[in-house]
């Protein structure tokens, strides 16, 4: 006996495919809505706390997004109205309603006959951009978008002749880049590539992926009715080679290396890719009559491809073989919009370049003290103490707070002085337990009080920074938990939980009302559950600059970029590089070096998190910005002049450019024998000097370069950047003659003269294992000069002390002069006395013999006995009319021959009969003479000897 559901047992079993639409309707709309849940909230406060800043660039990622999307998935073939995506879903739902006895022609449609309605199909249009567009964001293609609707230029126009430049031999002179390159770079930066990657994956998508579902279903219906056509399928495939071969030419004149076998390399793939087609087409006609292809038409494509591959390739074989030979003809003009191009995207033309003569000159012993009294303007600004020393003598002002360290260091100028500058960073105390570490991180530790520590980089002192910095309180600043986390309070407390009792009253964060509170974080649903909660987030400078300033770079070449804290005398800042930097491998001759610029300056205030811009740049991003952020944009504020610095970052790759492409002349720059190279280990030394040229002291920074290749460790020259306001980026190279008789002695050669000095030797054995400092090259009145200090420290290292100073001169002809000394005034003196040979000297493992000054007048009073004379000391002189009749500095033995022929020259001339000699000392000089009357007058002729200390 059967009941009435048995009876139905065998009626049809319903719709999945309803079920399957819906299902994934359903799963697409939850997903959506968890996406939307979990960032509602974050940008509701983002968009409350910044407003425009913050949607700004969202506008241009968006409206970049869209455009691109739009260009890359929406179909124009509405005649076809095929749909990768709806076949699919088409697919899948026949799959599961499929019987065992369906077939798969039955199962998978055939997808040239698959065609949606007209209005699926636009709906499926803007369902694709709205729902894959975040996949094509493209900030700063969304920003020049906007900037050329606003009817400005990036030089678009000029980008038709990139199809030229791969069949011109240029000129052997970069002026052919200069014309054809340089107008496009804008547009080559921002517009063009985004657009040909987004027309590249729509050729993947609808070229390639439709055509080979087309010939795969085609395929399955074709067998399955038995008349499978093999010659029809191979000619799709044909075209869709063919046109992405066609393509990847199309991409090849977007190189940044374009050279004498580029066009042969484009034109043959060219001619491959058509060929393709051409037989596809040839096939395509075939097809209606013939199912297969024949052996021989396999043949002859197959051998049509190599032969054309084969003729390129032999082509390109025949250059380069000729180009061994005559490289200057065949790869100069290309090298030479090389050098053309990279000059331009480094600003190589406005580096100054000096020749700098290296000469020793000797300082008179006489006026050697007034020499280094006129050289004080250098002398008193010395940076004699180093990064490590400074450290090691702040670390211990942190004393025994466990909740501060160090993050970063600079170096700073304050009233044209220098100072080491230590910030610190808010941590968790070791000691605080885990069911304590959250109420720790976000409403104890929240900030650093007293945020800087300060030591003068001159002498050493540690400073009070509160008379440089008034606001030491940093709740914006880099590293610890300002990275790692917000923090917060109730809006209506009365107690605050703040490390010492300090209550944030800033403008920075935003107050978050419940029930958003409670989503952003659910530890205050129960905490504070009708209140409302303010929240500081993006304390971290760089992550706070990203969010709302997300155009520029904050890591440059694997290492976050330096910022520094700046004060107006109330509020304290950090100062924040906006380097702009694009990837130039769409541009020719580049050779893949980026495009790199400094826009400006982001100013962010310690307490507040407020930011405002400085333009500095002049570039066509710059001008960009200050289309869109104007009224962001202030003027450099005058405070700002003495503090503001070129950063290193930029500076640094600057002159890693100019090492390679100061090389204009194009048989040089092959051969390269001429770059030069940061010696290894050297940093950016940032100082006050006073380089050739420059009429006072001024903060510089300074990078040595060696040349490239070279056995010996002498200098090329170096390269000089000023930070005044007035000159911000100015760069200078002093460049040494590569035939110059006197060499510029580098780091590590300076270091070998220190180790070979005999008085640095012994002090080294009596400091103990001294740390030796920074070796930095100074312009000391003519001379340049190394000055190291030599540092020692307490028990266990951790007080530093500083042992001496050495004054090394970088000039050298055979001979070490080093001077020591515990000021640098004094290692300069010594350093003068050695040159001068007052002093013994190393000079090529010999020592000059020296005299003390006993010695000296002991051997000048034995001259005149020798000679008969009486020598007389009167306690006073007062003869009306002198004259001196020669002087002579006697140090050494070597100077004795000529000290006694002036004294005998004296003897001689004015001395007559006499034998009394008037002998009289000033100081480190001894004077002789003798009176005789003239026409009733008396007359006092002396000589002058400088014996020394």
């Amino acid at each position: 006996m059967y009941s009435a559901e048995k009876e139905d047992g065998n009626a049809p079993p319903p719709d999945a495919g309803k079920f399957i639409r819906l299902g994934i309707v359903a799963v697409i709309t939850v997903i959506i809505f968890a996406l939307a849940g979990n960032q509602a909230v974050i940008l509701s406060m983002n968009v409350t706390e910044f407003a425009e800043t913050f949607t700004k660039p969202l506008t241009f990622s968006l409206i970049g997004g869209i455009t691109l999307a739009g260009i890359a998935l929406i179909r124009v073939n509405v005649a076809k109205r095929s749909s990768l995506f709806w076949f699919f879903i088409r697919t899948v739902i026949n799959y599961i309603n499929r019987t065992p006895n369906d077939q798969s022609s039955q199962t998978i449609p055939k997808y040239t006959e698959y065609k949606l309605s007209g209005v699926h199909f636009a709906l499926w249009q803007i369902t694709k951009v709205l729902l894959f567009g975040a996949f094509f964001a493209n900030l700063m293609f969304g920003f020049g978008l906007l900037y050329l609707m606003d009817g400005n230029e990036l030089g678009i126009e000029n980008v038709q002749a990139i199809f030229s430049l791969p069949f011109v031999t240029p000129p052997t002179d970069p002026s052919f880049a200069m014309e054809n390159v340089t107008p496009m770079i804008p547009a080559l930066l921002i517009v063009i590539p985004p657009i040909i990657a987004a027309i590249g994956i729509r050729l993947i998508l609808y070229v390639g992926f439709h055509s080979v579902i087309s010939v795969v279903t085609s395929y399955i219906h074709d067998t399955t009715d038995g008349k499978p056509r093999y010659l029809n399928y191979l000619s799709t495939i044909e075209g869709i080679i063919g046109i992405g071969i066609i393509w990847a030419a199309f991409n090849m004149f977007f190189t940044d290396t374009i050279d004498y076998n580029t066009r042969y390399a484009i034109g043959g793939t060219f001619v491959i890719g058509a060929a393709l087609i051409a037989f596809s087409i040839y096939d395509k006609m075939r097809a209606k009559v013939l199912t297969h292809m024949f052996k021989r038409d396999v043949y002859i494509r197959v051998i049509s491809i190599i032969a054309i591959a084969l003729v390129v390739g032999i082509a390109m074989g025949v250059n380069n073989s000729v180009a061994d030979a005559k490289k200057i003809e065949y790869l100069g003009p290309y090298t030479a919009q090389q050098i053309g191009v990279n000059r331009y995207l480094g600003e190589l033309d406005l580096i100054i370049e000096n020749t700098h003569e290296v000469n020793i000159p000797t300082v008179n012993p006489n006026i050697i003290d007034q020499y280094v009294d006129d050289n004080d303007d250098v002398l008193s600004k010395i940076r004699v103490w180093d990064w490590n020393a400074a450290f090691a003598k702040l670390k211990p002002e942190i004393g025994l707070i466990p909740y501060v360290d160090f993050e970063d260091n600079d170096i700073l100028r304050f009233n044209d002085k220098l100072y080491w500058t230590a910030s610190m960073k808010p941590v968790l105390p070791s000691s605080v337990s885990l069911e304590n570490q959250w109420y720790n991180e976000h409403l104890v530790y929240t900030h650093v009080p007293d945020g800087f520590l300060t030591l003068e980089a001159t002498d050493g002192q540690i400073v009070d920074s509160s008379e440089l910095f008034s606001q030491r309180a940093i709740y914006y600043g880099e590293g610890g938990l300002l990275d790692e986390t917000w923090s917060g309070y109730p809006v209506n407390r009365v107690e605050s939980a703040e490390l010492a009792g300090a209550k944030y009253d800033g403008s920075g964060g935003v107050d978050v009302p419940p029930p958003l509170s409670w989503i952003f974080e659910p530890n205050f649903l129960l905490s504070y559950p009708g209140e409302s909660v303010h929240i500081l987030r993006y304390k971290d400078v760089n992550e706070r600059m990203q969010v709302l300033y997300p155009y520029f770079l904050y890591n440059l070449f694997g290492k976050e970029l330096d910022s520094y804290p700046v004060t107006d005398g109330a509020n304290t800042y950090w100062l924040v590089p906006l380097i702009v930097g694009f990837d130039t491998r769409d541009i020719p001759y580049t050779a893949g070096n980026p495009y790199l610029r400094l826009a400006g300056y982001g100013l962010v205030d310690t307490y507040n998190g407020d930011i405002s811009l400085i333009k500095y740049g002049d570039d066509f991003f710059s001008e960009m910005m200050m289309n869109q952020y104007a009224d962001d944009i202030i003027p450099t504020p005058d405070w700002l002049e003495e503090q503001i610095r070129y950063p290193e970052e930029l500076f640094n790759w600057k002159t890693e450019m100019y090492n390679i492409y100061h090389v204009t002349d194009v048989e040089t720059f092959i051969q390269a024998n001429e770059f030069y190279e940061i010696p290894r280990g050297l940093d950016t030394y940032y100082v006050e000097a006073k380089p050739p040229g420059f009429e006072e002291p001024e903060f510089v920074g300074l990078l040595s370069l060696e040349l490239r290749g070279s056995q010996g460790r002498n200098l090329a020259g170096y390269m000089v950047v000023e930070n005044d306001l007035s000159n911000l980026g100015k760069m200078q190279f002093y460049e040494v003659p590569l035939d110059s008789e006197t060499k510029l002695l580098g780091p590590t050669s300076v270091r070998e003269a220190l180790d070979r000095d005999p008085d640095f030797a012994q002090l080294k054995t009596l400091l103990r294992n001294p740390r030796i400092g920074d070796n930095i090259l100074y312009r000391v009145g003519e001379h340049d000069t190394y000055f190291i200090p030599v540092y020692t420290a307490g028990a266990g290292g951790v007080v530093a002390q500083l042992g001496t100073i050495a004054a090394v001169g970088a000039g050298f002809t055979g001979e070490y002069y080093v001077g020591l000394g515990e000021t640098q005034e004094q290692a300069f003196e010594a350093y003068l006395q050695k040159l001068s040979g007052i002093v013994p000297t190393s000079r090529n493992g010999a020592d000059v013999v020296q005299l003390d000054k006993d010695e000296r007048i002991e051997k000048v009073m034995l001259m005149f006995d020798e000679k008969g004379l009486v020598l007389t000391k009167p306690t006073s002189l007062q003869i009306p009319i002198s004259f001196l009749e020669g002087e002579i500095v006697f140090y050494t033995e070597a100077d004795l021959e000529d000290t006694e022929n002036m004294i005998s020259e004296f003897v001689k001339d004015h001395l007559g009969s006499s034998t009394r000699i008037l002998m009289w000392e000033e100081e480190s000089v001894i004077y002789l003479g003798s009176v005789k009357l003239v026409d009733g007058v008396a007359e006092l002729h002396y000589i002058s000897i400088q014996v020394g200390k």
